[in-house]
């Protein structure tokens, strides 16, 4: 297998580059954008228009049209957590959830 330059690493690169332009310059064509560029890669992948290059397009900028979509229909995103604050052990603050002792280790002491 091997990894073509222009076609596997050039169209990610576009796509990342053309989110980000367009975020910065222009954010309200922004959502748009995701949605000409997954349109243009699928259809033209399609149609054998443009080749790998443009069917890469089309899958490299299918999770911004999705992210587009989800936000446009109200879906809200997943609360992302630190790994710090998923490792470290904290009793839930829940009301309904209490703390209880475990008979064996009532009289361990920490210091």
């Amino acid at each position: 297998m091997t990894i073509r330059m222009v076609e596997d690493i050039g169209a990610p690169v576009a796509v990342s580059a053309i989110d980000l332009i367009t975020e910065k310059v222009a954010p309200e064509w922004n959502e748009w954008a995701s949605y000409l560029m997954t349109a243009a890669g699928y259809v033209g992948g399609f149609m054998n228009f443009g080749g790998p290059f443009v069917k890469n397009l089309g899958v490299a900028s299918l999770p911004l049209t999705v992210r587009a979509i989800s936000k446009r229909i109200g879906i809200t995103e997943p609360v992302r957590s630190e790994a710090a604050s998923r490792l470290a052990f904290r009793p839930a603050a829940h009301p309904g959830i209490r703390q209880t002792v475990v008979p064996e280790f009532e009289n361990v002491r920490v210091s």
